[in-house]
C-alpha cells in the first residue's frame, strides 16, 4: 500500500502526484464487475433528478440567466430542448441533479452527496468531447474514488465540523477527476489540475447558508454547481499547460486547512486504492428531501401506517443534532420544504409521501399546517455519537394518539442506504417515475436501456433520447 507523509509533513511523492498516477493509468477493465453496476445505477440515478430537476423553478430561473449571459453553446442540457456551453452546462445541470433533493448521498467517513458533482458535469463535458459509454463510465468511477477519498481524508473533527463545514468544497475534485478523465490527462496535467480545482473552490458555507440564516433556505444550497463548473475548468486548463499548485493537500498550508478544517488524514488518500471502492457505499435517495430526515421519515412509515392522522395528538421526534438543527418556521418553497422535518413528517403521515417528490400545494394546506404544529423536535445528544463516529441517522419517533394509546419507532439506517441496503429494480423504478411526465413513458423506458447497457452506446444516442 502507498504510504503519505503525515498531516504536517510534505509527503516524500506528494499527494496529487499519486493520485494522479492512478487517475492516468486507470483501466475500466480492472474494476469488479459489481462496481460497474454500481456505477450505472448512479448515472441512471443521476440523471433522472437532472431530467426531473429542470422543471423545478430555481432551475428554470438558472437556465434563464445563463442562456442571457453565458450564451448558447454546443451541449445540450436534458428535457429543456436548449443548449449552453460546456461550462455553463455543468454548472446547470449539477445544480438541477440537486434541485429536489433526490441525489445519491454516502455516509463512510465524508458525508456528502457525490454524484451531483461528478455526473452531471460529466456528462456535458462527454458530448463536448466527444466520447462513448465505456469512457463515460470510466470517468464516472474516477470521480467518486477521487472525491470521497479527499473527502475522508480532509474531514474535519465534529467539535470543527460543528463551527465549519461544507460538501461542494472538496467535491470539486470529483468533476476534475471526471473531467481528467474524459480529456485524457497525461500525469502532468492531472497534478496541476488538482491545484488549479483547488482553488477554484466554493467555501464551506453549511453552517451559514444551511442552519444559521433565517428562512427562506437559499436556492444555491450545496452550491454543486460552482464545484462542477470549476472541476471542469481546471481539467480544461490543465489540457492547454496551465500550471497549477502540484503539492496543493500537503503540508501545514494545505488545502484540508484552506478548505476549513482542523486535520488531514492523508494515508485515507490511498487506503484500499483500486482494491477497496467506495462507490460501493454510495447510498440512494426515495425521499426528495434532505439525506438526515430520512430516518425520520422511515419510522414514521414504520409506527403510521393505518393511524387516522386526525387521531394524532402529539409527535415526537428525538434525534441527531443536524436534524434537530434543521426546520423552524412553515416552509414558503419546495426548497424550504425540503429541509422542513416537521412539514416532511405532516406529509408523510398524510399519505402524502415525499418519495413522490413536494408539491406547492401543500405549502399552503391547512390539514398539513395542522399536524405540523404538532410535531416537537427534540435533540437527543446519545444519537450524535453515531452521527459523527459512522455517518448513521439515528432517531426515535413517538405518536400519541387521542384514545391514550402510544405508536413508536426508531431507525439509523436510511431506505436505499449501503446500510440498509437497495436494488438496481428499485432505482430504475426511481428513474421511471422522475423521467416519466417529463420524457414520457416511451422515452423514459428507452433511456433507462441506454443507460443500464451505457458501455454499447455513444453519448450521442443517449442525448437524443433525453434532451
Amino acid at each position: 500500500m502507498l504510504n503519505l507523509a503525515s498531516a504536517t509533513g510534505v509527503a516524500r511523492e506528494g499527494s496529487s502526484a499519486i493520485l494522479g498516477d492512478w487517475i492516468a493509468g486507470f483501466n475500466l477493465a480492472d474494476v469488479p464487475d459489481d462496481v460497474v453496476e454500481q456505477a450505472k445505477s448512479c448515472i441512471v440515478d443521476s440523471v433522472g433528478c437532472v431530467v426531473a430537476g429542470t422543471s423545478a423553478r430555481p432551475s428554470r430561473l438558472l437556465l434563464d440567466t445563463l442562456e442571457r449571459y453565458g450564451g448558447v453553446g454546443d451541449v445540450a442540457i436534458p428535457a429543456t430542448g436548449k443548449r449552453l456551453g460546456t461550462l455553463p452546462a455543468a454548472y446547470f445541470m449539477a445544480q438541477s441533479a440537486n434541485a429536489l433533493d433526490f441525489d445519491d448521498s454516502f455516509r463512510s467517513g465524508a458525508p456528502c452527496h457525490p454524484g451531483a458533482t461528478i455526473i452531471p458535469p460529466a456528462l456535458a463535458l462527454a458530448q463536448a468531447v466527444p466520447c462513448d459509454g465505456a469512457e463515460l463510465l470510466r470517468a464516472v468511477i474516477l470521480g467518486y474514488e477521487i472525491s470521497l477519498r479527499i473527502g475522508r481524508a480532509v474531514q474535519p473533527t465534529p467539535e470543527r465540523k460543528a463551527e465549519v463545514y461544507g460538501f461542494s468544497t472538496w467535491q470539486i475534485f470529483g468533476a476534475m477527476a471526471a473531467a481528467a478523465s474524459l480529456l485524457r490527462l497525461p500525469r502532468a496535467a492531472i497534478i496541476d489540475a488538482f491545484g488549479i480545482a483547488a482553488v477554484h473552490a466554493p467555501v464551506p458555507s453549511l453552517r451559514k447558508l444551511g442552519t444559521e440564516d433565517p428562512r427562506p433556505y437559499p436556492w444555491t444550497k450545496n452550491t454543486y454547481g460552482s464545484a462542477s463548473e470549476g472541476g471542469v475548468l481546471a481539467a480544461l486548463l490543465a489540457s492547454d499547460g496551465y500550471v497549477g499548485s502540484r503539492t496543493i493537500f500537503d503540508g501545514d498550508r494545505g488545502f484540508w486547512i484552506m478548505s476549513g478544517s482542523d486535520r488531514f488524514r492523508p494515508e485515507l488518500l490511498t487506503e484500499g486504492l483500486g482494491t477497496t471502492w467506495l462507490l460501493r457505499e454510495v447510498g440512494f435517495k426515495f425521499y426528495g428531501c434532505c439525506r438526515w430526515t430520512h430516518t425520520m421519515l422511515d419510522a414514521l412509515r414504520d409506527c403510521g401506517a393505518g393511524v387516522d392522522p386526525d387521531a394524532i395528538e402529539t409527535i415526537e421526534v428525538a434525534g441527531f443534532k443536524e436534524l434537530f438543527g434543521l426546520g423552524g418556521e412553515a416552509p414558503t418553497s419546495i426548497v424550504d420544504a425540503q429541509f422542513n422535518p416537521q412539514h416532511l413528517a405532516a406529509l408523510e403521515l398524510l399519505g402524502r409521501s415525499p418519495e413522490r417528490g413536494l408539491a406547492d400545494e401543500d405549502l399552503v394546506d391547512p390539514r398539513v399546517s395542522r399536524l405540523r404544529s404538532k410535531i416537537t423536535m427534540i435533540h437527543d445528544p446519545s444519537a450524535d455519537e453515531a452521527y459523527y463516529a459512522s455517518g448513521a441517522l439515528p432517531v426515535r419517533v413517538t405518536l400519541r394518539l387521542s384514545d391514550g394509546t402510544t405508536r413508536a419507532a426508531a431507525r439509523q439506517d436510511p431506505s436505499g442506504s449501503a446500510a440498509a441496503g437497495n436494488s438496481p429494480e428499485a432505482i430504475d423504478a426511481k428513474f421511471l417515475r422522475l423521467t416519466g411526465g417529463v420524457l414520457g413513458g416511451d422515452r423514459a423506458r428507452s433511456s433507462l436501456s441506454t443507460l443500464r447497457n451505457l458501455e454499447n452506446h455513444s453519448i450521442a444516442e443517449l442525448i437524443a433520447q433525453i434532451a
